[in-house]
């Protein structure tokens, strides 16, 4: 099988130089040698500022979490003592063995 390559001739040469310079440009100015970016402090920066909106919105949800249940504790305990009445363990045993019996 034949191989082939791009025969660019004067003005691609041109454009190929120019790319290769401003690649150089660019890996020189962001990449350290390794490959790796270069940061120069901003992701410190970056990362503060994260924790910053991570640190709102997590305290947003928990103050609404907070309401929520809150106002759902009070509802429980409205219908608690509109409906329910507290018993002593005695009682509660004598009427469950009562019941019990009824449905015999």
């Amino acid at each position: 099988m034949s191989e082939y390559r791009l025969n660019t001739g004067k003005v691609g040469e041109k454009v190929v130089g120019a790319y290769e310079k401003v690649e150089k440009k660019f890996t020189d100015t962001f990449l350290n040698e390794d490959g790796s970016m270069k940061t120069g402090g901003m992701d410190k920066k970056v990362t503060a500022a994260y924790q910053k909106i991570e640190d709102g919105v997590v305290g947003t949800y928990k103050k609404i979490e907070d309401g929520v249940v809150g106002a759902y504790k009070k509802v429980e305990d409205a219908f608690v003592d509109k409906f329910l009445e507290k018993v002593d363990e005695e009682k509660a045993e004598e009427t469950n063995v009562e019941e019990t019996k009824e449905q015999e």
